[in-house]
């Protein structure tokens, strides 16, 4: 009895070294792998997008002759159909 209890104790102790060495040998293997690699070169590419600024609207007063023949233009220069308008050039 006294000798299948050595056995098993003997046999646990083989298990748990072996154990011990395949988990130190795998931590050392990932170790040396990460390392043993070079550093990834990341490039970085940037797109440039060209924005195109819409044309600027100025508020611009014109003078418009309301008549369908025209401007009548009298001795002093004034027209008496025209008007003076504000407009978005």
């Amino acid at each position: 009895m006294i000798r299948e209890i050595i056995e098993l104790v003997d046999l646990l102790l083989l298990w748990g070294f072996w154990y011990v060495v395949s988990f130190l040998i795998l931590v050392f293997g990932v170790v040396y792998i990460t390392k043993s690699n070079p550093t990834p070169i990341i490039n970085h590419h940037y797109s440039t997008v060209e924005v195109i600024e819409p044309p600027k609207r100025v508020l611009v007063e014109r003078e418009v002759c309301k008549d369908i023949r025209g401007c009548v233009l009298l001795k002093g220069g004034d027209c008496p159909t025209c008007v003076v308008e504000s407009v978005w050039e």
